[in-house]
């Protein structure tokens, strides 16, 4: 077997992995396969075989992801309170981080296949689980150097204690990362079992990612901007912020006589990610056995909800073949768990963002005042961000843990396969974009008034038109017929960069007349007009 270099630089840490019990041998055996597995199934790999084309889509993973962190590396480069700039920094860097873990590696935490065909083999719990981490792990460190690339940069400026310790802070930040997870994971599993389980673990999903993008808004409140500079004042409830925990360490290589709520900071940047590893050690054996509670793969019967997505299929669906599609589409949709792993987080994000983004703009003028401020103003613009997230939905869709099943396209009696086009886009909509554009048409109408109900209107538009121009852009392939191994994060990024200039497009022409209500009815009534002229163009498949 082809051994990996990464393997080597693996090695130097035998010591640790024996001091904990690791069978370290069969586990460096078990991540070699893995990772060799991972570049013949398409996924990431780190092969250092240039013939390998499989490879290629993970370097081009982390250019994406490089490009993406040169946008935050000015904010290392400031020279002001190293506090205050690291602590926004590492703020941005965990969302991203834990969002990118969350898609692509909760699935290998929580697999239960190894424990029936590696454990079998006389393999313990401890080294199989030591596996799963170190395979997340090295993806997850390759994946945070790339976002970190520009950041470590700009730091050279500030000298090699300060490029140093950004570089164990990015260490500590993803071993804490993927250790509270697994720990949250495992309180889920103990607690849950059968149906309830599987719908806690994608709820614990979207509420801990929403948990750090709501608390990057109160980072942000830590600091004051006083006589034209940033201002930091320590208070003890900065203790609960773990991107701060790392900033801190700054402060205190770099100033004399801090606080000692910096010092406790900088103490548990350290101590939680190695204390939070002996507590993960300690339940691997009950988290492995709970594991097992994931193969109950019964649905519950949900009547209501298909006799409704029936009728709504009746309404907009042009014919009976298109309908049978989107009723098949929309089943899956509903029952599909490893779907909803990988896409409600992202649909929570896009629910949540323009919330958020609201958030950065209180001027602590008392909620009241500050409605009153908003209702006069063009802030509902930042629905569009719900708009864009809602863009990689239709590309999503062709992924399924049986996708094997996909040759029944090929033995149906048809003539062109634009009707399970149509009916994939139509299925996606209704059941995953129309409920987070709901839910956040209700906040924005409590917020900005019965006023904002046509502007909301139009950025529905928006988002069918533009979610059009994303199918039309990329590969057309049938629902629910690849594998999630070829399902990546940064793929998502590329397919909302080129979702930007559509939807900038729109966004703009919206903005420039929004403030007529009758330029706006008509915008609206163009928009629709252009839906309805190209949507056949876009869905004929020349296969």
């Amino acid at each position: 077997m082809k051994e990996l270099y990464i393997l080597k630089i693996l090695d130097l840490f035998k010591g640790v992995y024996k001091a904990f019990g690791v069978n370290y041998e069969i586990m460096r055996l078990i991540v070699n396969s893995k990772l060799i597995m991972d570049a013949r199934r398409g996924q990431n790999t780190l092969s250092s075989n240039s013939e390998n084309k499989d490879k290629n889509y993970f370097y081009i993973s982390l250019i994406v992801y490089g490009i993406i962190g040169l946008f935050s590396a000015p904010i290392v480069a400031m020279d002001i309170n190293p506090m205050i700039k690291m602590s926004l920094y590492f703020s941005l860097f965990m969302v991203l981080i834990l969002s990118v873990f969350i898609s692509d590696f909760s699935t290998i935490i929580l697999d239960i296949n190894d424990k029936d065909i590696i454990v079998t083999k006389g393999v313990d719990a401890k080294t199989l689980n030591a596996a799963k981490i170190t395979h997340i792990f090295i993806y997850l460190l390759l994946l945070s150097l790339a976002i970190c690339g520009g950041g470590l940069v700009a730091s050279t400026r500030f000298g090699i204690k300060f490029v140093l310790l950004f570089l164990v802070s990015i260490l500590l930040i993803d071993i804490l990362m993927i250790i509270i997870t697994a720990i949250m994971y495992f309180v889920i599993l103990k607690l849950f079992s059968g149906e309830k389980l599987k719908d806690m673990l994608n709820t614990f999903q979207i509420v801990f990612l929403l948990i750090f993008v709501i608390g990057f808004q109160f980072v942000g409140r830590t600091f004051e901007f006083v006589n034209l500079e940033f201002v930091y004042e320590p208070k003890t409830w900065n203790i609960f912020i773990p991107p701060m925990w790392f900033a801190s360490n700054f402060s205190l290589i770099n100033e004399s006589g801090v606080s000692n709520i910096l010092k406790i900071m900088g103490v548990l940047s350290l101590v939680v990610p190695i204390i939070s590893i002996f507590i993960y050690i300690k339940l691997i054996p009950k988290f492995e056995y709970n594991l097992q509670k994931l193969s109950d793969n019964t649905y519950k019967n949900k009547n209501t909800k298909e006799k409704i997505s029936s009728k709504i299929s009746k309404v907009i669906c042009k014919n009976n073949k298109e309908k049978a599609f989107f009723d098949f589409l929309y089943n899956v949709l509903s029952k599909d768990r490893e779907f909803k792993t990988k896409v409600y987080p992202t649909l929570a994000m896009g629910a949540v963002m323009p919330f958020v983004m609201l958030m950065s703009t209180y001027d602590k003028s008392g909620i009241i005042n500050y409605i009153e401020n908003l209702r006069g103003s063009s802030y509902y613009f930042m629905g569009y961000m719900c708009v864009l997230m809602s863009q990689t939905i239709i590309t999503t869709v062709k992924f399924s843990n049986q996708y094997e099943a996909a040759w029944i396209y090929d033995v149906l009696p048809l003539k062109d396969k634009s009707d399970i086009y149509t009916a994939m886009f139509k299925a996606s909509i209704y059941k995953l974009v129309v409920p987070i554009f709901v839910f956040m048409s209700i906040g924005f109408i409590f917020i900005f008034g019965p006023s904002v109900i046509i502007h909301l209107v139009v950025m529905f538009a928006a988002t069918i038109l533009s979610c059009m121009f994303t199918f039309k852009f990329n590969e057309k392939i049938l629902p629910f017929s690849c594998e999630y191994k070829n399902m990546n994060s940064a793929s998502n990024l590329v397919i909302l960069f080129k979702s930007m200039l559509v939807l900038g497009v729109v966004g703009i022409i919206h903005l420039w007349i929004q403030k007529s209500l009758l330029f706006t009815t008509i915008y609206l009534i163009a928009l629709l007009i252009v839906i309805k002229l190209i949507w056949k163009n876009v869905f004929i498949i020349d296969k």
